[in-house]
């Protein structure tokens, strides 16, 4: 058992903290149709609409936002990105939420109410956006897919260890077939993930692109079938694991997230089957 300590964000000396301004909540997975607006008038943008859980937003020093500028053409084309630093008049985080798991990890929504920025806050071209949009959810889903692999580390060594002091009926419970089994599906499930990630982690330090199929198969794998293994540590730790003084809880809580978290699963099947 592990004493919880609550988070506090700590930054070095002249560090800041940034996010992503692009889910609204009629625009997860079809990023297409957002609807915040930025109008130009003059050398400035004058930009309106909210964006929905955002990370880092209560606690962002700048943000990456996403915004409509133009209706023309396929609705992709009229996205444009801008760069918007907190105190910005008419910008605004919302309510930190409190979410089932990923705790950690500060949420909220950002708003924008007539917030003028300078012309020059545009990242490169008006409908440049979509194009940038989709470099970072890419590198996004390349890390969220790393914990995954920590937390089944975690899994295996803390039901290992769990499975090996519990008894019952006169003996550990990590001498029953039954729990054996769990504990080997989590293992062979780290192994399958453990070089799935590896790669794409290898394909940034070589200073290559990420490989789109790729991350949709990583993400797609370890998003719906690390379910099963955490869910067999769990179950191994009987009602200790439901328990909040036990870290089980939270891992099965945060793992909830990677399903639909930077693109659904359903969504990955659509990239993996395009590019195929």
């Amino acid at each position: 058992m592990s004493k919880r300590k609550k988070y506090v964000p700590k930054l070095a000396k002249g560090e800041w903290i940034g996010c992503m301004g692009l889910t609204e909540p009629s625009a997860g997975s079809d990023v297409a149709a957002l609807k915040t607006r930025a109008i130009k008038k003059g050398d400035e943008y004058v930009l309106n609409g909210s964006k929905a859980f955002i990370t880092n937003a209560p606690i962002a020093d700048v943000a990456v936002a996403y915004a409509r500028t133009s209706t023309d053409g396929e609705r992709h084309d009229g996205i444009s990105a801008f760069i918007i630093e907190k105190g910005t008049k008419g910008f605004s985080a919302g309510k930190k939420l409190h979410k089932f798991g990923m705790r950690t990890s500060y949420t909220s929504d950002l708003i924008f109410e007539d917030c003028v920025i300078p012309a020059e806050n545009l990242l490169g071209k008006e409908g440049d956006g979509f194009s940038m949009a989709m470099q970072t959810v890419e590198w996004d889903r390349s890390t969220i897919i790393a914990p995954i692999v920590g937390g089944c580390i975690f899994a295996l060594k803390r039901s290992c260890e769990y499975s090996k002091q519990r008894e019952q009926f006169g003996r550990a419970v990590s001498e029953f077939q039954a729990v054996k089994h769990k504990i080997a599906d989590i293992k062979i499930f780290l192994e399958a993930a453990r070089p799935l990630v590896y790669r794409i982690a290898w394909c940034k330090d070589q200073g290559q692109p990420i490989n789109h199929l790729e991350a949709a198969i990583t993400k797609l794998f370890l998003g719906d079938w690390s379910l099963v293994p955490i869910d067999n540590a769990f179950v191994i730790h009987g009602s200790y694991g439901y328990c909040h003084e036990y870290d089980i809880e939270k891992l099965y809580r945060d793992s909830r997230l990677l399903p639909v978290a930077g693109g659904t699963s359903e969504i990955q099947k659509l990239i993996i089957s395009k590019l195929m």
